[in-house]
């Protein structure tokens, strides 16, 4: 995994913050399971309030990003995958560069998604 840290978190609540040693231009992963209702992820930076039902996956830049979470009532885990800058230091290894657009992979995307609609429209006959 190109990610240097993880974290189970077990019915905590989580208000808003960021994640000030983790690197700006890694994302951090988050995926949740149990079995609980009216859970909400809020990024308030940029305007967005989520319901985070069970089963969702969520990635954000937690350090440029404010993330918070909010359950009412069940049990719940969430497991977060993030990089931090210091594991890099220690291990004198490279960080990461922001994510690129290859104009060629980008055609292509376009292209199989032209043929999965299509594939759809015809699927139905």
């Amino acid at each position: 995994s190109v990610y240097t840290g993880a974290a189970i978190m077990c019915n905590r609540q989580s208000p808003d913050h960021q994640d000030p040693k983790c690197l700006p231009k890694a994302f951090n992963i988050l995926t949740s399971i149990g079995s609980y209702r009216h859970a909400t992820m809020k990024l308030p930076n940029l305007g967005i309030k989520m319901a985070y039902n069970p089963g969702v996956m969520v990635s954000y830049s937690g350090r440029l990003v404010r993330h918070g979470i909010r359950v009412d009532e069940g049990d719940w885990i969430v497991w977060s995958w993030f990089l931090q800058d210091s594991v890099h230091n220690y291990t004198h290894t490279p960080r990461l560069d922001y994510a690129r657009y290859n104009l060629a992979d980008l055609n292509a995307y376009k292209l199989a998604k032209y043929n999965q609609a299509n594939f759809a429209v015809y699927g139905k006959l």
